[in-house]
This record gives C-alpha cells, sequence and structure tokens, in this order.
C-alpha cells in the first residue's frame, strides 16, 4: 500500500472540495456543479480507471442491482428518521432543494457522468482506493464530503462507500460498483427520492 496520495489524487480531492464548498453556499447550483466536479476527479483518475478490469459476471451486476436499490431503501428509511430529529430536519430540507433544484429529468441524466466520475476516482485504485480495510476506504470516502456542512450526506456517504468499496475488491471489476452506485442515485437524487418533510414544498417534483 503506497505512503500518501499521489498528485492526481491531490487536485481530484481538491475539486472535490470546492465543488462541495460551492454546492453548499449555492445550493440552486447543486446539478451542475457538482456533476462538473465529479466529471474532472474521474478525468483525474483516468490513467489507471484505463487499467482496471471492467469485466462483470452476471452474478456480480445481479448484486450490484439489488444492493442499490437496497441502499436506498436503508437511507429512505433513515431520512424518515431524520426528519424528525432537529437540526437533522434542516439537514434534509437542504438536501431536498438543493436536489429539487433541477427538473427529475435533468437529474436523472446528470447523475450518469457524476456517478461514473466519481467512481472512477475513489475505487478504480491507488491511495483512496487502498486503505488498508474496507472500512478505511469507506470512511476516507464519507470523509470527503464533509465541506457540504451536512451532516445527511455524510452519514449517507459510509453504507455507500462500503459496499462499493466491497464490492470493487470482490469482484475486481469496476463495472458493478458503478452500476450500484448509478441505481442508488438515480433512485435517491431522481425518483422515486427522498422522504418529503411535512409541509415542506415537493422538492423532487419535476
Amino acid at each position: 500500500m503506497r505512503s500518501g496520495p499521489s498528485g492526481r489524487e491531490l487536485f481530484g480531492l481538491l475539486v472535490l472540495a470546492s465543488a462541495e464548498r460551492l454546492s453548499r453556499r449555492r445550493p440552486q447550483r447543486f446539478w451542475p456543479v457538482m456533476t462538473l466536479g465529479l466529471t474532472v476527479a474521474g478525468l483525474s483518475a483516468a490513467p489507471r480507471a484505463r487499467s482496471a478490469s471492467w469485466h462483470g459476471g452476471l452474478r456480480w451486476l445481479a448484486a450490484a442491482l439489488g444492493l442499490g436499490a437496497g441502499l436506498h431503501l436503508g437511507v429512505r428509511a433513515g431520512a424518515e428518521v431524520a426528519g424528525r430529529i432537529s437540526p437533522l430536519a434542516g439537514s434534509l430540507e437542504w438536501l431536498q432543494g438543493a436536489v429539487g433544484s433541477s427538473p427529475t429529468s435533468t437529474r436523472v441524466v446528470l447523475s450518469v457522468p457524476a456517478v461514473l466520475g466519481e467512481e472512477l476516482f475513489w475505487r478504480s485504485g491507488g491511495w483512496i482506493a487502498e486503505a488498508g480495510t474496507v472500512w478505511g476506504s469507506a470512511v476516507r470516502y464519507a470523509a470527503a464530503q464533509l465541506p457540504t456542512q451536512n451532516p445527511l450526506l455524510v452519514m449517507g456517504a459510509l453504507p455507500l462507500g462500503l459496499a462499493t468499496t466491497w464490492i470493487r475488491r470482490r469482484s475486481g471489476s469496476l463495472l458493478p460498483v458503478v452500476i450500484c452506485h448509478l441505481v442508488f442515485s438515480e433512485m435517491t437524487l431522481a425518483w422515486p427520492g427522498l422522504p418529503l418533510l411535512s409541509g415542506s414544498p415537493r422538492a423532487t417534483e419535476p
């Protein structure tokens, strides 16, 4: 295992932190800012991603579909609980507003390059993906959400990081990882979305 990140990885982390911070300050620009930031971060990992395996057997592809949907259901249940707890309710309301700043059709489309860029950066290899344990890599992934200052994003990133890192290491392929994350993101950020707070506007309406 390498002792530290490469220059490309540091650049990618800086891009992600900057994009997350800007989206926090300008939630109405959440989708274009985060999609651009994640795509650029993914491009920084392109050299090592080209040498990674993209072959996924049917068993792993089916597992990725099921795990992505299961993660959505788990996060949705957690969000329903968070909506009853202050200040987590405020975090959920901000997230709904940021996600709902673009129509559903736009979210469906932009989720694809965003997820692909994010997984290329985090799971294609290198210092970040090679943290000693699955937990170690997942914690680094969750910690990268801290610039958003949204505890729900940090907490939600942990199970997603655990699932995708586990699939990556067991399957040896990036394809089921991308599928798992894409299913999760499309269901969580596009449709059906997260539960709405009582009395709040329908942030996830088209």
